[in-house]
C-alpha cells in the first residue's frame, strides 16, 4: 500500500518524539566539527551501509589497482530528493589529515564527487530515498595507499556534513602473518583473546623498523577500540615480531545477538508480536536478559553487521519496509551507567535514539526505534555518561571461545616521506586459533 503524503509527516514527527532522549539533545547528535572516523551526523539518514561489491559482510578495504569497487548506501526518511556530495582525504596512519601530500598526488580525477544515483521507495508504508555510489569510478581512482576518510554532504557545502566513513587501501609489499590464541595473563584467560604478529619484508631494507613501522589491530572492522603504538618484540633481517604478552589483546564477548526481521507479513523467531497496522509495522521483540554470568553458546552471527533484505519484496534497497521496533532487557537499573542498543546499524556509537528507558515498575529497559527489513547483529551496551565509554562486558559478558574477525594493518613511512602507506593486510579469526 503506497502511503500518502499527510501519513509520512505526521509519522516521522511521531518518531522524532517516541523517546525525549532520542532527539532532544540536538547537538548530542550532530556535532559541531567533522569526525575522522565513522560517524552519522544526520537524523534523517539510516541502514547506511559501506561494503565491497562481491561481499556485503566484508569490511571496506581495497588493494591498489585492483578492479574491486566500495559499494555506499543509505536511506533518507524525509523522502525528498536532495543534492548529496562526497570528498575523499587521505589521511595517517592515526587519521589526521595527511598535510604533506594534496589530493593531486593521491587521487586520479576529482576530490569532491556528485552522488548520481538514488531510487525512491516503492509501494512501502515509510516513504524514503534510497541512495547509492561505487568507488573507485570514473571521477575517481587512487594512486597511493593509505587511510582514507569519506565524507558526506548536502548541496555541495561540506559544513552540511550528514556522513563520515574510513576506508582502507593497502598495496601488498610486505606479509602480515597473524596467530590467535587464548589470552595467558590474568585474571583475563577466560574473557580475552590474544593475538601476535609477524611482519615480513623479504628484500626490503627497513633502517629503522621501530619507528618506520606501524601497527593496527581491528576486532571486527571496529576502530573504536583498535590496538595500535604497537612496539616490536624482535627485528630479524626481514622479519619484526610483535609477540609481547597482553600487548595485543581483546575481550572475546559472546556471539552477538540475532534479529531477523526479513518480513513483515509473519514474526520472526525474536518477535512476540507483529501489528500491520494501516500505515505502519509495529514489532515487540521478546525479553532479553543480560548474559554476563551464561554459558558461551555458539551462534553463527555476523560479527556485528547486518544485511537489508526482505522475503516479502523483490529489490529491497526500493521495496524493503521499515518497522517500528521495541527491545527490552529485563534487568536491575544500571545505577553508573546509561545502557544503548548498539551494533553495525548505530555504528558501534551510543547514538540518542538507540537509547534505553529504564522502567521500574517492570524492571526493564525499553527502547524503540526504526529498522530496515533485514538480518541484524546487536549488543546491549553500558555506557559511562561522563566519559561516554561503552562497555559491553556489563550486559554481555566475554569469554575467550567466542568466533570474532581481526585485522592486521602494517604502514611504513621510510625517513623523509610524506605519507603513510598502507604495506600489508592480514585477516583471521579467532576460530583459526
Amino acid at each position: 500500500m503506497v502511503s500518502c503524503a499527510p501519513f509520512n509527516k505526521s509519522f516521522v514527527l511521531f518518531l522524532l518524539f517516541v523517546s525525549s532522549a532520542v532527539f532532544a539533545q540536538r547537538e548530542s547528535y550532530v556535532p559541531s566539527a567533522a569526525k575522522n572516523y565513522d560517524y552519522n551526523y544526520s537524523e534523517s539518514l539510516s541502514s547506511v551501509r559501506f561494503y565491497p561489491e562481491d561481499s556485503e559482510i566484508d569490511y571496506p578495504i581495497l588493494e591498489l589497482g585492483s578492479a574491486r569497487q566500495l559499494i555506499l548506501e543509505f536511506d533518507d526518511l524525509e523522502a525528498d530528493n536532495k543534492n548529496y556530495f562526497y570528498k575523499i582525504v587521505h589521511c595517517n596512519y592515526d587519521w589526521t589529515a595527511s598535510e604533506d601530500i594534496s589530493a593531486i598526488d593521491y587521487i586520479d580525477g576529482f576530490q569532491e564527487n556528485r552522488f548520481y544515483e538514488s531510487s525512491s521507495s516503492f509501494n512501502t508504508r515509510l516513504d524514503y530515498t534510497h541512495y547509492f555510489v561505487r568507488i573507485p569510478n570514473e571521477d575517481v581512482k587512487f594512486k597511493l595507499t593509505g587511510n582514507y576518510l569519506l565524507k558526506i554532504y548536502l548541496n555541495d557545502d561540506e559544513d552540511d556534513l550528514v556522513l563520515t566513513r574510513r576506508f582502507i587501501v593497502y598495496q601488498p609489499q610486505m606479509k602480515a602473518v597473524p596467530t590467535v590464541r587464548r589470552s595467558a595473563v590474568p585474571p583475563n584467560s577466560r574473557t580475552h583473546q590474544e593475538m601476535s604478529l609477524r611482519v615480513e619484508h623479504a628484500g626490503m631494507n627497513i633502517p629503522s623498523p621501530a619507528t618506520d613501522i606501524k601497527v593496527s589491530v581491528l576486532q571486527n572492522g571496529r576502530w573504536d577500540n583498535a590496538v595500535n603504538n604497537i612496539k616490536p618484540t624482535f627485528i630479524q633481517e626481514e622479519a619484526i615480531l610483535y609477540d609481547l604478552q597482553g600487548q595485543i589483546m581483546f575481550p572475546g564477548y559472546k556471539e552477538f545477538r540475532p534479529l531477523d526481521i526479513r518480513s513483515f507479513r509473519h514474526r520472526g523467531p525474536q518477535v512476540e508480536t507483529l501489528e500491520q497496522l494501516k500505515d505502519a509495522f509495529k514489532l515487540n521483540l521478546f525479553f532479553d536478559v543480560p548474559r554476563t554470568h551464561s554459558a558461551y553458546l555458539f551462534t553463527h552471527d555476523l560479527n556485528g553487521k547486518f544485511i537489508i533484505a526482505t522475503h516479502d519484496n523483490p529489490a529491497a534497497s526500493e521495496r524493503a519496509e521499515y518497522g517500528l521496533l521495541t527491545f527490552h532487557l529485563k534487568t536491575t537499573k544500571q545505577p553508573k551507567h546509561d545502557v544503548y542498543v548498539i551494533g553495525g546499524f548505530s555504528d558501534f556509537r551510543p547514538y540518542p535514539k538507540y537509547k534505553m528507558t529504564y522502567n521500574p515498575e517492570k524492571e526493564i529497559y525499553e527502547a524503540t526505534f526504526l529498522l530496515k527489513n533485514g538480518f541484524y547483529d546487536y549488543y546491549y551496551a553500558a555506557v559511562d555518561p561522563d566519559s561516554g565509554k561503552i562497555d559491553e562486558q556489563i550486559l554481555e559478558g566475554s569469554t575467550f571461545e567466542a568466533e570474532n574477525d581481526y585485522l592486521f594493518f602494517v604502514y611504513y613511512r621510510k625517513y623523509g616521506a610524506r605519507y603513510d602507506q598502507v604495506v600489508a593486510f592480514g585477516k583471521t579469526s579467532s576460530n583459526n586459533r
